[in-house]
Order: structure tokens, then C-alpha cells, then sequence
């Protein structure tokens, strides 16, 4: 698999997780006012969260875009396993490494930004809540 194909991705999975550990705090912060019952710091923050969820999925959406524009059908296959969670194509391949790393990585914290998340919406919205 070519290198600028493995490195396009992996830049932009280094990007969805500095934007996930971003979403992270902001939802930790979030969750801290809700404790608080700090009414106008729960909304500010639930404003704050749109801009790095807004370039979440620009940059879900630039990965699309790369794998769209890939010509030959092996490597988009190789690169949509390994950003679906799948191992690296190659062995030995460090940047193939690196990115299913990367993408392991930011699958765990968004796992735990959505656990929060549901905890926190089930409390402000209850029985509106979108995880019902």
C-alpha cells in the first residue's frame, strides 16, 4: 500500500483524536456543571461541544473522501479494514501500525466520551432523552 495513502489517514486519525480528547474534556467540564446544577455553565459548554463535533465530522468526512478517491480497489479495501478496526494490511508496516493504533485508540475514547454522554443526557433531558 502506498505510503502517502497510510500517512493521509493516519494524519487525519491524529486529528479526530486530538479533536476527541477535546469533546473529552469539554464533557467531563459538562459533566461537572451538571453536578454543580450550574444552569448557565451546562449550557455554554453543550454550545462549546458543536465546534470540535462540527470538525469531528469534517474530518470523518475528509477520511470518506480519501478512501472514495483511492483508484485501485485492494488498497481502499486494505485502508477501510484498517480504519474499521482491522490490523495493518502489511507486517512490519510502521505507519500501518501507527495508524491502526491511532484508530484503536480513538475508538476507546469515543467510546468513553458516549458513555458519559448517555449518563449526562438521560439526567438533563429524562424521559426526552435520545438514549430512551
Amino acid at each position: 500500500m502506498d505510503e502517502k495513502t497510510v500517512m493521509d489517514a493516519l494524519v487525519q486519525m491524529k486529528r479526530i483524536g486530538n479533536l476527541l480528547n477535546e469533546v473529552e474534556d469539554l464533557t467531563q467540564q459538562l459533566a461537572q456543571s451538571i453536578d454543580r446544577n450550574d444552569q448557565v455553565s451546562t449550557s455554554m459548554l453543550i454550545g462549546m461541544r458543536a465546534e470540535p463535533l462540527s470538525k469531528l465530522q469534517a474530518a470523518d468526512h475528509a477520511v470518506r473522501e480519501q478512501l472514495e478517491a483511492l483508484n485501485d480497489p485492494d488498497t481502499a479495501a486494505g485502508l477501510s479494514s484498517m480504519l474499521n478496526g482491522g490490523g495493518p494490511i502489511e507486517a512490519g508496516d510502521r505507519n500501518q501500525s501507527m495508524l491502526c493504533e491511532q484508530v484503536a485508540a480513538n475508538k476507546r475514547r469515543l467510546e468513553q466520551i458516549m458513555t458519559v454522554d448517555r449518563v449526562l443526557n438521560q439526567r438533563l433531558a429524562r424521559e426526552k432523552s435520545v438514549y430512551r
